[in-house]
């Protein structure tokens, strides 16, 4: 070798060891640098020098896990994250479930029986749109109401989100309405209008035919007010009437005797629905309707049914519109009068109104004063009267009638019968309209206007029912058919002359408007009249 390449050789080795320094001494004070803090704030672990190669014992070290990049990195992209890549993770979802029981009964037919249903999310996410519902699978039909179900019931729906991980509650009260075997229901669990799970559930029902029962009692009208029946209490000629709801259908009726009491007996065994009208004297039997278990106990052979005087005795009640015409979106101001006749003070009254409800002619909004639901109510004073008054808007279907009205009832029980009613009128104008009517004799009693039933020549008046002036009068033809044409829109009284009249009370007001059972022609049943020969004029 000649002195220049010895020369060059011992630089070249000079120049590996010195990178071979710098490499050490680089790694030395890379593993001196502090640990960045973790997010959990835990404290930061102290790294220990590089060793040296010669060392002969080293501390056990937990060593970083270092991935390797699957391809090169450009200048400026991100650090790679490692070459091992996970299995994809099942997207979250909701499991619904349901579940039901009952009681160990047995029950009886049209008894309400309670199931407590459940219904869970089990999965990992919400479930929306979640409604259950029971639909009978063998036997008897078993009918759950839709409000029993509250916010999970499938109509009107939409049904409740149920968190994942959570359940809901609820009892269910429904009941067998006829028999046709043992029922069994299966309840359903749904999301929209798909069904996502089921229960099936028997019913502890019995038959009907294993037992027979008597049903009976004594109605009596309690004058003294003492809640039991005493000498000369008991009403005789009370009809009662015992049915059932479903097959086998069965419709009963008996009449009280002279010492109050009736009876039906040999009663497959079963709920009966218990109803009492023709009370003698205006006398009242509660609510006049009842249902009564008959169930092999006799626990129904003895009832005691309790009748009181009508609040009509003593408390009577009349309205009236402040004016007599009104226009859409007007306020109207009703005047309600209360009268008590009798010897001591009625307080608590209140007003239940438009009890039928619907689009018609019925005044809207209402502002009820002291006669509202959840106020304390007025106090009559024994044998004076009060007024108060009850405001409302005027609808825009009103106008469609020609007319707008009101109609309540009053007491201190709001469910409770023999309360007075009372009704106000007042006319709303529109255009003029055709009102059409005929008029039927209903000999047989079937309520059905039938060709040889038509009764013509019959003088037909219309008077204002506001202002009670006669507006029109007419003559049926020989299809028992009267038409008033040009008619102004509004309220009318139907007022019948001649050989024939009205039933009495002579029926609801003829509205002659736009609305659609306004147009309709509107079918009377007569009944002969006191003076086959005179027919009187309308002025008269």
């Amino acid at each position: 070798m000649t002195l220049s390449k010895r020369v060059v050789a011992r630089r070249s080795l000079a120049f590996v060891a010195a990178l071979a320094v710098t490499a050490t001494l680089s790694a030395a004070a890379r593993a001196q640098e502090p640990v960045p803090s973790t997010a959990g704030g835990a404290a930061p672990v102290q790294a220990r020098p590089a060793a040296a190669a010669a060392t002969a014992a080293q501390p056990t070290v937990s060593q970083p896990t270092v991935s390797q990049p699957t391809a090169p990195q450009s200048a400026g992209s991100p650090p790679a994250t490692g070459s091992t890549t996970s299995s994809p993770t099942a997207a979250a979802a909701a499991r619904l479930a349901i579940s039901a029981t009952v009681g160990a009964g047995p029950f009886l037919v049209g008894e309400q029986i309670p199931v407590e249903v459940t219904v869970a999310n089990d999965g990992d996410a919400d479930a929306t749109g979640v409604m259950a519902s029971a639909h009978s699978s063998a036997g008897s039909a078993f009918f759950v109401p839709s409000s029993e179900w509250g916010e999970l019931a499938t109509w009107p729906g939409p049904g409740i989100t149920l968190p994942a991980g959570q359940r809901r509650v609820l009892t269910a009260r429904g009941e067998v309405q006829g028999w046709s075997g043992a029922p069994v229901v299966k309840f359903l669990v749904r999301q929209g209008n798909a069904s996502v799970a089921e229960h099936v559930l028997p019913l502890p029902v019995r038959d009907p035919g294993s037992a027979a029962d008597d049903l009976g009692g004594l109605v009596y009208g309690d004058l003294d007010g003492d809640n039991a029946p005493d000498a000369g209490e008991a009403l005789h000629g009370v009809r009662v009437t015992a049915s059932t709801n479903g097959p086998p259908w069965l419709r009963l009726e008996a009449t009280t005797g002279v010492d109050g009491r009736f009876r039906f007996a040999d009663l497959p065994v079963q709920v009966y629905a218990l109803s009492l009208d023709d009370a003698p004297d205006g006398w009242v039997v509660g609510s006049g309707y009842s249902r009564v278990a008959v169930d092999g106990r006799g626990s129904a052979a003895t009832l005691l049914l309790r009748a009181t005087r009508p609040l009509t005795d003593h408390l009577s009640a009349a309205m009236r519109f402040t004016r007599d015409v009104y226009q859409v979106g007007d306020q109207a101001q009703v005047e309600v009068t209360l009268t008590n006749s009798g010897a001591a003070d009625l307080t608590g009254v209140k007003a239940a109104c438009d009890r039928v409800g619907g689009g018609g002619p019925e005044l809207r909004d209402v502002v009820f004063g002291e006669l509202g639901r959840d106020a304390p109510g007025v106090t009559v004073p024994a044998g004076r009267s009060r007024v108060v008054t009850m405001t409302g808007r005027v609808s825009e279907a009103a106008v469609g009638y020609g007319a707008v009205n009101h109609v309540c009832d009053f007491g201190p029980a709001p469910d409770s019968p023999g309360r007075p009613e009372a009704y106000a009128l007042a006319k709303v104008p529109g255009p003029a309209v055709t009102a059409r009517m005929s008029f039927h004799h209903d000999r047989d009693g079937d309520r059905l206007g039938e060709p040889d039933e038509v009764v013509a020549g019959a003088v037909v008046v219309l008077r204002d029912a506001v202002t009670r002036r006669v507006v029109v009068e007419g003559r049926t033809d020989a299809q028992g058919r009267v038409r008033f044409d040009d008619l102004p829109s509004g309220p009318y009284e139907v007022r019948v002359h001649g050989s024939w009249k009205l039933p009495s009370g002579g029926g609801a007001p003829l509205f002659a408007g736009t609305c659609d059972n306004c147009r309709a022609e509107r079918s009377l049943f007569l009944l002969p009249g006191p003076d086959p020969t005179k027919a009187h004029r309308a002025g008269g």
